[in-house]
């Protein structure tokens, strides 16, 4: 039987929790504390780069419901500021686009950034074991209409659409339905729906049904502790889960059975949604593509949040050793408006912009 990566993580939550509680199972999206305690938000943007304008917009917008805005008007003195803080070249050159979902503001924005297609892609394939940034959920309340959409489509997925029947904190049984799809630019496409009343794992449109980006995930292979300890000291968010499990026979990751990984589910505080998985495999077979996992390369190249104190996390920033490409800066962002702005790479070499509002 396939097992696919959500129907794993589910099972393995689910497992754990029993096994300490055999009353009560919480579920991941309560959260441990309040949003007055966080020094970050939830994801509020993941930058994509790509030279497949077209590819995106058939899956995201035609697919996934999305709305495409853009091109986003540049001026020279934009793109100088931009080139200076995601560490691009002087002589490159790009368009940007938004991808949103207007009904739903609290789902995780996608920044486009069209570049040649000559630019090296961060994944050369849909290996789940290459590191760095590999997946996007999508919540939804109609799972199988998703699925029937992707598929006329032309997009594919990593195995057919899976089902599994879990449990309820009150201890009733809920049914779990998700589906991996080949997303443009080798990105992991996860649609999720939880029916008999859970709520979804992000917000979604009650019209279309449909919902997401609600979270983002990486694998990390051998070095998780230190990029868990990137989000939880610097930017100030909470482990919700941190746990390990073994690959399943036939997993739909493509991953041999019986392979231990950690699996951890970083949350900002009081958030419900907006948040990162983390998996480590611990046979320490390390499948690099030899690419940064940063811009302008193609695929997910910078995961964006929003702070009530960029000195706090600049602060932090030093503190920790991170490699700081912009300090804190005055910048009016085309997208996110006026804001103090800085950018980092975290420890695995992802890209990381933070911003504060003014």
């Amino acid at each position: 039987m396939h097992k696919s990566l959500l129907f794993v993580i589910s099972y393995c939550i689910i497992q754990i929790s029993q096994a300490q509680s055999a009353l009560h199972v919480k579920d991941i999206t309560v959260p441990e504390s309040s949003k007055a305690d966080a020094l970050c938000g939830p994801l509020h943007m993941v930058t994509i780069a790509t030279g497949y304008l077209d590819s995106i917009e058939l899956f995201y917008v035609k697919g996934m419901g999305m709305k495409l805005v853009g091109p986003i008007n540049l001026t020279k003195k934009d793109k100088k500021q931009q080139k200076e803080m995601w560490d691009l070249a002087s002589s490159f050159d790009y368009s940007l686009y938004l991808l949103q979902r207007p009904n739903v503001p609290e789902n995780i924005q996608i920044r486009v950034m069209l570049v040649s297609k000559k630019i090296q892609p961060i994944h050369k394939s849909y290996n789940s074991r290459e590191m760095g940034p590999f997946t996007l959920g999508f919540p939804n309340a109609n799972q199988e209409g998703l699925d029937s959409c992707l598929r006329s489509l032309g997009f594919s997925s990593m195995a057919p659409m899976q089902a599994a029947i879990l449990s309820k904190p009150d201890g009733t049984k809920y049914k779990y339905l998700e589906t991996i799809y080949k997303a443009p630019e080798f990105v992991h496409a996860v649609g999720i729906e939880r029916g008999n009343g859970m709520p979804q794992l992000a917000p979604y449109d009650t019209v279309s049904l449909k919902g997401g980006p609600g979270y983002a995930a990486q694998v990390v292979t051998g070095i998780s502790k230190s990029v868990l300890n990137f989000y939880t000291e610097v930017l100030g968010m909470e482990i919700r889960k941190d746990t390990e499990w073994r690959t399943g026979e036939g997993s739909a990751l493509g991953i041999e059975p019986n392979i231990p990984f950690r699996f951890a589910i970083v949350y900002s505080k009081g958030a419900t949604s907006g948040h990162l998985l983390f998996m480590d495999f611990k046979d320490n077979k390390k499948l690099s593509t030899n690419t940064a996992p940063k811009l302008p390369n193609r695929g997910v190249g910078m995961y964006s949040f929003e702070t009530k104190s960029i000195r706090q996390v600049y602060n932090r920033a030093k503190d920790q050793g991170i490699r700081i490409i912009q300090t804190p800066v005055d910048y009016k962002d085309p997208i996110i408006g006026s804001c103090r702005l800085m950018t980092m790479i975290a420890p695995n070499g992802v890209m990381v912009e933070v911003f504060q509002r003014k």
